[in-house]
């Protein structure tokens, strides 16, 4: 039987971040075990053109310039919560960065 889309969605994201994918049978909340993430997955057949092309695109052609990673920051009117999107990678290499004084990363890594 051939496996489902989410499945390798989850495995991609084990292994881009370095994580560990937990099975169904044994998963009681996170998709992914890592030291400093909390992962969950979610893989969509289409996500919402306004955030991910249109506001990703802005984000995009602002940084090119100054070299900056882009980051779209959403939030929902009547709360105080905001989230950061960025690329998987950028934020693997960030945290990389963050926890390891010794880290370089490769060339051009969050030059996104």
């Amino acid at each position: 039987m051939k496996d489902q889309a989410w499945k390798n969605f989850e495995r991609r994201v084990a292994k881009v971040t370095g994580g560990e994918r937990i099975p169904i049978i044994g998963r009681q909340q996170l998709d992914i075990r890592h030291p400093y993430l909390g992962i969950e997955c979610k893989h969509r057949k289409s996500i919402p053109k306004w955030l991910f092309t249109d506001a990703w695109n802005q984000a995009v052609q602002g940084s090119k310039e100054n070299n900056l990673i882009p980051t779209i920051v959403v939030g929902e009117r009547g709360t105080t919560d905001t989230f950061a999107i960025v690329k998987l990678e950028a934020l693997v290499e960030l945290l990389a960065m963050a926890v390891d004084d010794d880290y370089t990363p490769s060339k051009d890594a969050l030059i996104l």
